[in-house]
């Protein structure tokens, strides 16, 4: 199976000049948690999660006019091509624990996102869903811990 087969295709995103205000109420009223920021040629420059809204806003007591690129998440982003395998795919979340990934064309522009329980669903008895399950569930353990 190949990541184009559970990509989802319509992906909302923000720019970094955008507010932080704005990109909450996308992630609410389309029911997500994970918002790709991106510049003017459509390459992307980080995301935003709602972890991110949480604790680099809220809880920085930033005004909710704040700019996305003062909180999105700027390290690397966890980046996979229509073409790749699954398996491409799941070692990267597993070796990266990360739950996330964009897709993105041969330009580099945004073309899609794929995340762990888009994985999940596409084989759901597998042996390789349930270890990724447990390597990304173990890095949110270990960090809840040292907290």
């Amino acid at each position: 199976m190949l990541v184009r087969d559970l990509m989802l295709v319509k992906v909302y995103s923000c720019r970094p000049t955008d507010r932080a205000i704005d990109c909450a109420r996308l992630m609410r009223d389309e029911k997500i948690g994970f918002v790709p920021v991106i510049d003017e040629n459509d390459q992307i420059i980080g995301v935003v999660t709602d972890r991110d809204l949480a604790i680099r806003l809220v809880a920085a007591d930033l005004p909710l006019s704040t700019a996305v690129s003062r909180i999105m998440t700027k390290t690397p982003v966890l980046a996979v091509r229509p073409d790749d395998d699954l398996r491409v795919l799941e070692r990267k979340m597993s070796e990266q624990k990360r739950s996330r990934a964009v897709v993105i064309d041969k330009e580099g522009r945004l073309a899609g996102v794929v995340s762990l329980s888009d994985v999940v669903a596409a084989e759901p008895s597998s042996e390789r869903s349930a270890q990724l399950l447990k390597d990304i569930a173990t890095r949110e353990a270990v960090t809840v811990l040292r907290q």
